[in-house]
């Protein structure tokens, strides 16, 4: 496993605005669709995804040259409720093409553990299906992992997760679990409170993102 830490400028400017308790959910939302974005068009630049790219010959109004291009049809997004919400627009924008596959899992507030109430995640999967979980706090790492593991048990390979934030224990635990999954984050904080949450973290993702 590899964890990828976002160096774009744009990058921590988009954090630094998600942080801020002052910032409005409408604001809140656009800084972690922003993020979800720049992080995508760094994981699908990742050599490990050269099996969905293709070239071939494309013909300009003035003559022909070479295009590149992604087969977006083996590309599903995988969005984890609520927070994995915030990431969706914006990068399903940059790949319309894609399939969208939700998953929901509630933690229970007293044992932390996960808990699955959604899972449309496919049963057939093909060595070129490349999946990219959008899950913005990686927190406990519970939830992610239960995902993961379910991922894995149906056959996938081609794993990215898309994080705003990590905690530096969790990513360290995620990284002996998982060894063939590649991270993206925005940002890695150094630690978590009683309650679970990632300190100084931003607060409740999907709290913020939705107002409640």
């Amino acid at each position: 496993m590899s964890v990828i830490k976002s160096s774009n400028i744009l990058t921590e400017n988009w954090l630094s605005t998600a942080r801020d308790k002052n910032t409005t959910p409408e604001q809140f939302r656009v800084a972690v669709e922003n993020i979800g974005m720049i992080l995508f068009s760094e994981a699908i630049s990742n050599g490990k995804v050269k099996s969905l790219i293709s070239k071939r010959s494309v013909k300009t109004p003035l003559k022909k040259t070479q295009g590149l291009f992604i087969d977006q049809k083996h590309i599903y997004l995988v969005p984890i409720l609520r927070a994995g919400l915030g990431m969706l627009p914006g990068v399903k924008s940059m790949v319309p093409m894609s399939k969208v596959a939700h998953v929901g899992l509630y933690r229970n507030e007293k044992t932390l553990q996960p808990h699955w109430y959604l899972d449309k995640l496919p049963r057939k999967v093909s060595k070129k299906t490349t999946f990219f979980v959008l899950e913005p706090m990686l927190a406990t790492g519970g939830t992610i992992t239960t995902v993961l593991q379910r991922m894995i048990a149906l056959g996938a390979r081609n794993i990215f997760v898309l994080s705003v934030l990590i905690a530096k224990d969790t990513m360290d635990v995620l990284a002996k679990k998982f060894p063939i999954v590649n991270f993206y984050v925005a940002g890695v904080d150094p630690t978590l409170n009683s309650k679970g949450y990632i300190v100084p973290g931003l607060g409740d993702a999907g709290d913020r993102a939705f107002n409640l």
